[in-house]
C-alpha cells in the first residue's frame, strides 16, 4: 500500500517541475500507470486517496430505535442480566442480538 504522504509528494513534484517523472517514479516505487491514476483522482477529487465508503465498517444490527429501547429497558430495570435484555430484544424488537452486542 503506498503512503498517501508519498502520492502527494510524487504529484507535487511532477506538477511544480521539480523532477522528471522517470526519476520521480524511480524514487517512490510505483508505476506510471499508477502514478496517472493517483494524477487523475488527485485532479477530480483534491486527495490522492480515495474516499473510503461508509459501508466498509461492519453492518450495524441495532438502528436507533433498538438502542433507545434498550436504553428505556435499562433505566426501569437496571437489575436485568444481558441475556434478559436479549431476549427482551428478540421478543419485542424482533431482533436477534448475542448478549455482547447489548452490553
Amino acid at each position: 500500500k503506498i503512503s498517501p504522504d508519498v502520492k502527494l509528494a510524487a504529484i507535487r513534484l511532477h506538477e511544480q517541475g521539480i523532477l522528471r517523472l522517470h526519476e520521480i517514479l524511480d524514487c517512490v516505487g510505483f508505476s506510471r500507470r499508477t502514478f496517472f491514476r493517483i494524477q487523475k483522482l488527485y485532479q477530480h477529487t483534491g486527495d490522492a486517496v480515495k474516499p473510503r465508503s461508509k459501508f466498509t465498517d461492519r453492518p450495524r444490527k441495532l438502528n436507533l430505535e433498538d438502542v433507545q429501547y434498550l436504553v428505556e429497558l435499562v433505566r426501569h430495570h437496571p437489575d436485568r442480566f444481558l441475556d434478559e435484555l436479549t431476549g427482551l430484544m428478540l421478543r419485542n424488537r424482533f431482533v436477534a442480538t448475542h448478549y455482547t452486542t447489548n452490553h
